[in-house]
Order: structure tokens, then sequence, then C-alpha cells
């Protein structure tokens, strides 16, 4: 890495057109990002999103920058249907593994929970065959809740781990 330090920003309107890069470039080094139809997504739609979660308080998007690149995001999703409960994903360019970014985004999406969100709960799924995203998870609280089968973004169908965060108070 550069002797650039990464910086964090609240995703904006102005970030759609690198947010999609951002996941298009994430989706193809890895098959866990699992955004239906993002191939299809306009910038026009990223900036409706961007926007609308600009107004929520259910919802959460964060960059990992290094310069002006994004290179790590964090979103905390508010999921339909359930008590209360906001669903947290986070994906880092495969160049950037390894190097804390993605602790640095659950800790700073775990604070925006704790202490801006109006969730009651928040939940995750990983597949079962990413120990270091389970490592990862675990040292942040989160615990198994349960198991079940996903599709990854091939379409496989994967066992996967249904965690949720367990808090500083629990």
């Amino acid at each position: 890495m550069s002797d650039e330090e990464i910086t964090l920003k609240v995703a904006t309107i102005t970030d759609a057109g690198p947010v999609l890069d951002l996941l298009r470039q994430i989706n193809q080094e890895t098959n866990v990002v699992m955004i239906p139809q993002l191939s299809s997504l306009s910038v026009a739609d990223e900036e409706m999103s961007l926007a609308e979660i600009d107004q929520r308080s259910d919802c959460f998007v964060l960059l990992a920058m290094l310069g002006k690149q994004p290179v790590g995001i964090v979103t905390v999703t508010k999921l339909n249907g359930s008590a209360n409960a906001g669903e947290l994903g986070v994906a880092v360019l495969k160049q950037f593994w390894n190097q804390g970014i993605g602790s640095l985004l659950v800790d700073e999406a775990i604070y925006w929970y704790e202490n801006f969100s109006t969730l009651e709960h928040l939940v995750l799924d990983v597949f079962a065959d990413n120990p270091r995203a389970i490592h990862l998870y675990e040292k942040f609280a989160f615990t198994q809740t349960d198991q079940t089968k996903e599709q990854d973004a091939n379409g496989q169908e994967r066992p996967a781990i249904l965690m949720e965060y367990g808090g500083s108070d629990s």
C-alpha cells in the first residue's frame, strides 16, 4: 500500500459512480457480494438509493477511501418484514485484504448502530466456508444464531451462518 492513509466517509449521492465501480470490481474478485441486478444498476439508480439512505436512521453506507478511490464499503440496510433489524454487509477490494480495513469498517458500523440508528438488532449472514470473515465478526461480538443455505453471486447454494451483534451491554 502507498503512504496514503485510509480515511472513512459516509457515502453521498456524488459517490454513486465510484460505489458502483467498487461493488462491480469486488463482485469480480469474490462471489460473496450478493446485490441483485448489480450489472444493470445505473449511476442514477445508485444516486436515488444513496439519497434515500441519507434520509433514514435505519440504513448506513460508509466507504474506506485511499485518496479519492473507495477500496472498501460497509452497509447496514433495514431488513423488510423483520423485527426492526438491520443487515450488515462489508466488502473490501482483494488487494487490500488483511490490512485491517474490514475491521475498521465493521467497528464504525457498530458505532453508528449503537449511537445513531433506530434499529434494535444488527444481523448478518456469512458463508460457513469463510473463516476469516467469521473470525472478524466474532471479534466484534457477533454470535451465531442459526444456520441456513444461501446462494452466492454465482447462483451456487452454500451453507451459511446467521449471526447477530451482541453489543457491549448484552
